[in-house]
């Protein structure tokens, strides 16, 4: 932050800013001390004493910036204000007091900063966090991938042959009941028949298919492993 304004005091009685003063210039920036009362209330009443920004210093201690935090509404404080560590604010407030003429001051960041001890713990506790929403996140996206690939697309099965089923006609070698329900097929039912020619309950055996395994209940074989495989992804491609 580069300000071309001189930085003062407000006044030696109170120089914590808990109180509104009478300006000693035009465009001025406030340095003030910390400590008194909370940080908002410091920079609102510069603000309402004429500062076009405000300097809050720690004149005590050695540690380096803080965030200052401000609880409440603060929509009617419109200048900037910065935290400054002990070593800068003793030397603005030295300069300050034995130049006379407009300062140009600088801020810039140290090769190491120190972060405030909330700020630390806040990182600690919430890294962690995210870490384990991301992996949850891939983790149920890859199992969502492997069910996909694992079922077959509700498109594909509803266009495999269906028949009427009827007792009289039935084979020798032909089942009389579906081996997912193990209930008997009744005359003019509507049976699913599989590329490997076993036929179920259409029901029964659609929700196999597109909730569990691709595969024939009985003898396992892939129902899509014969049919085209662009077909087939455009099939899934199609689906809900």
């Amino acid at each position: 932050m580069r300000v071309s304004r001189k930085a003062k005091q407000p006044l030696n009685v109170n120089a914590c800013g808990c109180r509104k003063v009478e300006a000693p210039c035009n465009d001025w920036i406030a340095l003030v001390k910390r400590g008194g009362c909370s940080f908002v209330t410091k920079v609102r009443n510069m603000q309402e004493s004429g500062a076009i920004a405000v300097a809050i210093g720690d004149p005590d201690h050695q540690s380096g910036w803080i965030t200052m935090y401000a609880p409440g509404d603060t929509s009617d404080i419109n200048i900037p204000s910065v935290f400054l560590a002990k070593h800068e604010y003793k030397t603005l407030l030295y300069l300050s007091k034995i130049v006379d003429t407009p300062m140009m001051i600088v801020l810039q960041l140290d090769h190491f900063i120190t972060w405030p001890l909330l700020d630390i713990l806040m990182m600690i506790f919430i890294s962690p966090s995210i870490i384990m929403i991301i992996v949850y996140i891939v983790w149920q996206l890859r199992r969502k991938q492997r069910k996909r690939q694992q079922v077959a697309p509700v498109g594909f099965v509803s266009k495999l042959d269906i028949k009427s089923f009827d007792l009289k006609k039935l084979k020798e070698n032909e089942a009389d009941e579906c081996a997912i329900c193990l209930e008997a097929y009744a005359t003019g039912e509507q049976l699913r028949v599989l590329p490997c020619h076993h036929d179920f309950h259409t029901t029964c055996v659609d929700a196999w298919l597109t909730t569990q395994k691709k595969f024939c209940p009985i003898c396992k074989r892939d129902i899509t492993f014969s049919y085209d495989e662009e077909k087939i992804e455009k099939a899934r491609l199609i689906e809900p």
